[in-house]
């Protein structure tokens, strides 16, 4: 099991806000943490899923808007929630 995808969403249970920042190489991911219930079956382990996100970078000014978007949380290199940023 991925330490990143566990520490996630033990963090989530404490946060006011749902919104996250992850990082993956150049690209930044910002939205709101989907949080599953796994009594539904519709979890997947080690994948986080964000709604209304958008990933950004900032080299090649990408940007793209989705309404929902999957990322294997082995590919995660840091994160924040956003009522952590200054």
């Amino acid at each position: 099991m991925c330490k990143t995808y566990d520490a996630i969403y033990d963090l989530a249970k404490t946060m006011d806000s749902d919104e996250i920042i992850l990082s993956l190489n150049h690209l930044k991911i910002e939205g709101h943490l989907h949080k599953c219930d796994s009594k539904d079956g519709k979890c997947y382990q080690e994948v986080i899923t964000l709604k209304d996100a958008v990933a950004e970078c900032p080299k090649s000014n990408y940007k793209q808007e989705y309404k929902w978007i999957n990322i294997p949380s082995k590919h995660i290199q840091a994160f924040a929630f956003k009522c952590c940023k200054k």
